[in-house]
Parts: C-alpha cells; structure tokens; sequence
C-alpha cells in the first residue's frame, strides 16, 4: 500500500470513529468537515444540519463570508428556502442523487442567492454537495468549494458519496443524554427584566457566541453586539414562573447551556436585571475520541484504546476486535511506549484525563 493510499484509509478510520462517537453532527462538525475536505480535496467545507422541521439547527463554515453566514443562519427561510434555490436541499429532476446537484447545476443557479451570497461572495468558482438523509428526511448539507481553476468531477463526487454511511450512522446514533464536560470558563451575558436590552456581556461570552455561529438568534459576528441572543428573551419570561431557566443549543465542537437567574437588587427601586451564564460543553466520549485521534498509532491500536478508556475490559476488547491474546499483548506493549503507562488500569485512567487536544480544540 502506497503512503497516499495509507493516510486515505486512516483519515477514513477518523472519521469512523468519531462519527461513532454519539454526539451527532454538530460537535464533529469542525473535525469531520476538515476530514471529508482533506479526502476530497478542497479549499474550504461549509456544513448545516437540520431540525425535525427542515430549517437549519447549526452551521459550521471555514471561509464563508461572516456577513453571508449571519444571513443564511438567521434568515435561512426568507432568502434560502424558495424551491428556485438550489443549496443541496433542492430536488433536481435531472439529479436524484445525494451528491453533486451544485457540482453541474442548472444555469439559473448562478443567478440565485445561494451562489451569490454563500459561493462568490467568498471567492469561491466551484462547488459540490452532499446531502445526509435519515428517514427520508434531510438533515445535513456539506458544501464543498474550490477557489482555483479545476472543477469537481466525478472522480471527486465519488469520494464525496463514500462519507455519507459515516455521516449519516452520526445522526441516527446521536444519543445526547450520554456525559457532557464544560472545558472552557463560562461567560456572562447582563440583561433588562424582559431580556430584550444588552445592559454588559463579558469578553469570554463575547468569544463563545461570535466563534459558534449559533443559528436563529440574530448574533451579528461583523459588528459589536448591541442587542441580546434571541433565547435571552424567552429565558427572562420563563423566569417569571421559576427561579432560573435554562437552554441549550446546537453549536459546533459542542453545545452550548444558557443559564439565566435574577440578579439580587440592593433596593426595591432598582431595575430588575438577569444574569444570563454561557458555557460550552463537550461530550466526554468525543473528547475521548479526539485524544486517541492525537495518538501516533495505528488503526487497530485506536479501537483497543477506545476498549480501555471506556473501562471495556481485555475480553470485551478480544471480543470487539476479533485478535488473538498474543496480538493485544503485542499491540498493547506499543500502545503503553506511546502514552507512557505501564498497565491497562493505568491507560484507562490516562486516556480519560483531560487534557488539551490538538484534534479537539476549539477557538475559546
């Protein structure tokens, strides 16, 4: 096996083991997107995922114009949704397939927002989609798009298609209620009673909101903030039936929990304020993942890692990945070279223990 043919068969074991992982496509959204650009070969990836209703829940983009972002997130139904769009959504009668309506696309698509807003305005001349249904239901888009002279071609279209178990097998084993860590400090947001007026908001929620490109809530990434998210009203009146509400929404790297209480007022003249907390969390088997991602070892060793970091025991890992005893004893010696441990406990602890990642990092 050639090196090129080699680093294509780890990156799809990547991308494999984190679709795997269970926490749906938003917080794989940064590492799978520069996966499936990097198989493909492209200049930059722009991914939405979508609710039960078709409109989009989470967006994540590497060089997409931050002004044409805030429009497709906030005003996706006014400008993207008519039936003459062709975004990935779109059904094509010349084109049934899951992969490549933009690739070849009708020629009123050049004159449509999507091209205009999403496409050029980021200097880009070339694109291609790929559309994840589940139950006959879209719900996520890849779009990926090349700035130079070489278009897409079927050769491109064809690697583009083999992502798509990976990413669907994402959303059909999302399973939210497994454990989420908060690995960054939280941020502030202060607001009036009725949670439509920014009274003060920290630099750390500042950071959090601009870099998630969270959907629906009229977050402006190209100016200065001067209105609250669009959750902090609904938050403020929850608040007059409970002592403090929370929210949690679809980002990507992870999701992101808004927490709002009232702030105690030294007199009974003063204006009611809530205080509206932000913290990104993680889930704590992506983080898991991510960590053996960064390990130098091969395919195989990443899954018998995987065994003991989730306290799987050397049976269940013989079981798992069909070896004999003398090859995990073989495998598990390089392994303990690698992390620097001595036993399988041991490796277990070390694998879970927190620590900064290169393939899990984020921009807070």
């Amino acid at each position: 096996m050639n090196v090129q043919r080699y680093r294509k068969k780890r990156k799809w074991h990547e991308l494999d083991l984190l679709c795997r992982a269970g926490a749906g496509i938003g917080p794989i959204a940064p590492a799978a997107c520069r996966i499936v650009r990097e198989l493909v070969g492209a200049d930059s990836i722009l991914l939405f995922w979508l609710d039960q209703n078709g409109l989009p829940a989470g967006l994540f983009y590497e060089s997409t114009a931050d002004c044409a972002a805030e429009v497709f997130g906030d005003d996706y139904h006014r400008f993207f949704s008519d039936p003459s769009e062709l975004n990935g959504l779109s059904a094509s009668p010349e084109n049934d397939e899951p992969v490549g309506i933009l690739m070849n696309p009708r020629r009123d698509y050049f004159c449509s927002k999507t091209f205009n807003l999403m496409v050029k305005a980021s200097a880009n001349l070339h694109s291609i989609d790929l559309k994840v249904d589940v139950e006959n239901q879209t719900r996520a888009v890849f779009m990926l798009f090349r700035k130079g002279q070489t278009a897409f071609d079927e050769h491109d279209a064809s690697h583009f298609r083999q992502a798509l178990p990976y990413l669907r097998h994402a959303i059909e084993r999302h399973a939210p209620e497994g454990p989420w860590e908060g690995p960054n400090a939280p941020g502030h947001i202060l607001v009036d009673w009725s949670g439509t007026k920014l009274l003060a908001v920290s630099d750390e929620a500042s950071q959090l909101l601009n870099a998630c490109a969270i959907v629906g809530q009229d977050i402006r990434v190209t100016a200065s903030a001067t209105l609250p998210p669009r959750f902090a009203e609904d938050l403020c009146r929850r608040l007059e039936t409970a002592g403090v509400t929370s929210d949690i929404l679809d980002i990507p790297w992870g999701r992101l929990r808004a927490t709002a209480t009232q702030m105690h007022e030294f007199s009974a003249e003063a204006t009611k304020r809530v205080l509206i907390s932000l913290e990104m969390e993680v889930p704590k088997r992506l983080r898991i993942i991510h960590a053996i991602l960064d390990l130098p070892i091969s395919p195989l060793q990443r899954l018998i890692a995987l065994v003991a970091a989730e306290d799987g025991s050397r049976a269940d890992c013989l079981n798992s990945t069909g070896i004999s005893k003398e090859a995990l004893k073989k495998h598990l010696s390089a392994i303990y070279r690698v992390v620097g441990v001595n036993s399988w406990e041991d490796l277990a602890v070390a694998l879970q223990r927190p620590r900064n990642s290169p393939g899990n990092s984020t921009p807070f």
